[in-house]
């Protein structure tokens, strides 16, 4: 079964393709979740559809047929009644929950396994670590086939706790306290990702501001599965400041690509972009590229080809095509504050929808509107791109209803999102090809549906089917679009 957590493309260069548009769309029954701490989208298991909710100290599975009727509702029996869930990972054919709890001397960190009925069949002991503050507080990243688990805890400036663990060999691939020298965590702390082999990645950068440019560098250190090996990239961006500067792991070639958008002055306005791309195991060298934006652009995000700079654009995301070449994915963000400042979100795994409280300390203004793709060759020349137009606004909600969802397949990709952020909508999306022939379509109305889709939260269960969360207030629905149909 294929997975489809941040899914590799593996897109077909053809010169056409005929897009089809049909869909069947299917709305589950409404849950109150007032009471909920966080609920878990696990997707498809055993035929049906099951959604975990955790209730503080009690934790229930709810079970859909593919029609979203609710076949029956089950108590998930944890160790431990006041547990911390990190995590849950679909396994094909269960389902594994990561946590963690205080026993009267020490923290644990446990991944029980589940079958689709939420009956126990294994209960694994991770880490046990001698009781502190921040013990509990693990974040999580997923590899993209799922096989392996990172949990991590910044524990001051320099030091981290890194755990990473294989579901498919049922053992721990890494787990130790590390110093990382020169750096500050909680300032200069990027990104981290999980190869599918079992690397762990962590992105730091320094001097990313105009004053001093000069000395602008980013660094990736990698620790190695299996092994107590650390290795260092380093990415001098001299010269230049960068916005949210990303990467994504090729895990079909065990490469590694990076870019950013760049300015000589400013992180709201951009220039060009940054690419670099190598190999994880023999990373050199390697050339960085600094690539202006075209005329083109401007024109037809602005209709003016004098203006000279994309103002907030941010680099969203990174598709590898068959042969290992990019397509980068940027989009329009921008958030305005107002009184007291910002909205604070949760440092737990921002997958865990947090039972749908807003912790708010201030108005706030969110803007999410045009999307920008640009193709690369193997010669880091663009192939094609295309603007997507869209305008989002919302107010104090964290933006959490606009941008969209990327769905992936081998011949195609699309990009949902709400036409505008209100009860009563219209969902959209744009589909393109690895030529980049793409069409706009309709996908739903939810006008009279009480319905309010969070696309950058959904789950993609096949080549042809997904699911949305709904969230109004403290009301749960589960949305299932399917192409097949």
């Amino acid at each position: 079964m294929l997975k489809y957590r941040n899914f590799l493309v593996l897109l077909s260069i053809i010169s056409s393709l005929t897009f089809g548009s049909s869909q069947q769309v299917t709305v589950s029954p409404e849950i109150n979740i007032r009471s909920d701490f966080a609920f878990f989208l696990l997707g498809e298991l055993d035929e049906n559809i099951l959604l975990f909710r955790d209730l503080g100290s009690e934790k229930k599975l709810h079970i859909y047929n593919q029609d979203l009727v609710l076949n029956s509702e089950r108590q998930v029996n944890l160790l431990d009644k006041r547990a911390l869930v990190y995590d849950l990972i679909n396994m094909d054919t269960a389902f594994s929950v990561f946590y963690g709890y205080r026993d009267e001397k020490e923290i644990v960190v446990q991944m029980d396994i589940f079958s689709p009925t939420a009956e126990l069949l294994d209960s694994i002991e991770i880490s046990r670590y001698e009781r502190s503050f921040k013990g509990l507080q693990y974040e999580t990243t997923i590899s993209e086939d799922e096989s392996k688990i990172a949990l991590f805890n910044i524990l001051s400036n320099d030091k981290m706790r890194i755990t990473i663990y294989d579901l498919d060999q049922k053992r721990i691939l890494i787990n130790n306290d590390y110093i990382i020298a020169n750096t500050n965590l909680n300032d200069e702390l990027l990104q981290l990702e999980v190869s599918n082999r079992g690397d762990f990645f962590v992105m730091t950068e320094k001097n990313n501001y105009k004053g001093d440019k000069q000395n602008h560098i980013v660094s990736i250190l990698r620790f190695v599965a299996n092994s107590e090996r650390t290795e260092e990239i380093s990415i001098p961006l001299r010269d230049i400041v960068t916005t949210n500067t990303y990467f994504k792991i090729d895990n079909k070639n065990n490469r590694l690509g990076l870019s950013a958008l760049y300015d000589e002055k400013s992180k709201s306005e951009s220039t060009g972009y940054v690419w670099i791309n190598g190999s994880i195991e023999n990373w050199g060298n390697e050339d960085i590229y600094l690539i202006p934006f075209e005329e083109i652009y401007y024109y037809e995000l602005y209709g003016d080809k004098k203006k000279k700079k994309l103002e907030d654009f941010k680099l969203t995301d990174i598709l590898y095509k068959a042969d290992g070449t990019p397509i980068l994915i940027m989009e329009v963000q921008s958030n305005i504050s107002r009184q007291n400042g910002a909205v604070s979100a949760s440092t737990l795994n921002p997958r865990a929808f947090r039972g749908g409280t807003s912790n708010f300390t201030g108005w706030s203004d969110h803007y999410r509107e045009d999307i920008l793709v640009i193709s690369l060759d193997k010669n880091i020349q663009e192939e094609w791109h295309q603007v997507f137009y869209k305008k989002q606004f919302s107010q104090n909600d964290q933006g959490l209803y606009s941008s969209f969802f990327t769905f992936t397949t081998p011949s195609r990709v699309r990009l949902l999102f709400n036409d505008e952020i209100k009860t009563n909508s219209t969902v959209s999306e744009y589909i393109f090809d690895g030529a980049g022939n793409y069409k706009r379509t309709s996908v739903l109305n939810t006008e009279y549906q009480n319905l309010r889709l969070r696309f950058t939260d959904a789950l993609q269960l096949s080549n042809h089917s997904l699911l949305v969360p709904s969230q109004k207030s403290f009301v749960l629905n589960l949305v299932k679009i399917d192409y097949s149909r």
